[in-house]
């Protein structure tokens, strides 16, 4: 059965065509060079919309991952980040993307930090912009009698909601 390092391999001297899937066996959480995998294009049924993987793939518990270009694109990265033409970082790379939609910053970059995190840092960060509410001016904002942020007729709170459309997720 062929694995992720002739995959690989495949992609380094460009003889992959760009239609085409990565499969890797999901009996494997970690990806190795040596994880049986290969390339196929799935179809898919008008009538259920669900996928056709390629005849034997699914009894050779093979399951679809990313698109060939997602896979070269990993694989030059993997280069840059180490110098080298390594193969086994290549299947880091493509592991990290396949979990993560993403490319890591360094060969040994821990996870990102889940979406719920991320979010609420971005959140902080425009909550810390408004800047300090003015005590002389009180919010707009029906029985609010906290002051406002600069370029505001609302207080911070309001105003975040106002611009977000979500709750304000802090305490102050």
């Amino acid at each position: 059965m062929p694995t992720l390092n002739g995959i690989i391999e495949r992609f380094r001297a460009g003889s992959v065509d760009d239609a085409l899937w990565l499969y890797v066996s999901d009996d494997d959480n970690e990806l190795t060079i040596d994880t049986p995998a290969d390339l196929g294009c799935p179809d898919y049924n008008d009538e259920t919309d669900e996928e056709i993987h390629p005849p034997g793939f699914t009894e050779r518990g093979l399951s679809c991952t990313i698109e060939a270009h997602a896979v070269d694109a990993s694989i030059k990265w993997s280069d840059r980040l180490s110098g080298e033409r390594d193969n086994q970082a290549a299947a880091k790379i493509i592991q990290y993307y396949i979990r993560f939609d993403a490319w890591p910053e360094s060969l040994d970059a821990p996870d990102p930090p889940p979406a719920e995190e991320s979010l609420r840092r971005i959140h902080r960060a425009f909550a810390d912009s408004l800047g300090a509410e003015r005590p002389d001016t009180k919010c707009k904002r029906q029985n609010c009698d906290r002051g406002t942020v600069a370029m505001s007729v609302l207080c911070k709170r309001h105003h975040f909601e106002n611009v977000k459309g979500v709750d304000y997720p802090f305490d102050d």
